[in-house]
């Protein structure tokens, strides 16, 4: 009974209480080499989606096609070379996109697929590298704290948000006296029963 109300309590919570962190209110700034590299993995996500609509409607191509490819060619051609490492061998692009009608863009898409396959690889390895120095940075800032100032090693390491769930009502499930309680204190006194 007292789990089957917790677990009411907790669902009514989530489905009507704004959702708030609590615990560490320090947010890392993002290098921008890691915000560029989610920019190009974006870019190249968006134009497979507009490559695989082309590829689905075949009617809707037109001559303005030719020349959103040159722009987009040059991009990739920019991502390839900025991110050379990251790929076995680079891959050669068609230079007119009219070409890849033939195949019904099956080799275009797959190229784009082997990259954007890199790319994503390759940002999950930043990501990760990322989220393990600003833990790091973090951790050591906070036991400098220790060795210097006491206090503010407390401050941070407790550094939490204290939240406070309010209920306005309570339904108690009883099988012979169901019971909707909206007075505040037969709410607490009836929570503070059940959940300690």
């Amino acid at each position: 009974m007292c789990e089957y109300l917790q677990s009411c309590i907790l669902k009514a919570a989530k489905a009507t209480l704004p959702s708030s962190p609590v615990g560490n209110n320090y947010t890392p700034k993002i290098p921008k080499e890691l915000e560029i590299l989610t920019q190009h993995y974006q870019v190249l996500n968006r134009l497979m989606h507009s490559i695989r609509l082309l590829r689905k409607y075949p009617l809707t191509y037109s001559a303005a096609y030719e020349h959103k490819w040159s722009i987009h060619l040059i991009r990739l051609q920019k991502i390839l070379h900025l991110y050379k490492k990251v790929f076995a061998f680079i891959p050669t692009l068609p230079v007119s996109i009219s070409s890849c009608r033939q195949d019904d863009f099956k080799s275009l898409l797959e190229i784009l697929s082997n990259i954007s396959k890199s790319l994503r690889g390759f940002h999950l390895l930043q990501e990760k590298e990322f989220q393990d120095s600003s833990i790091r940075a973090r951790l050591d800032d906070r036991n400098n704290n220790f060795e210097t100032d006491l206090s503010s090693f407390i401050n941070s390491a407790l550094s939490c948000t204290h939240r406070c769930i309010t209920l306005d009502c309570v339904f108690l499930d009883h099988p012979t006296h169901p019971q909707l309680l909206t007075d505040p204190k037969d709410i607490e006194l009836t929570i503070s029963k059940t959940l300690c």
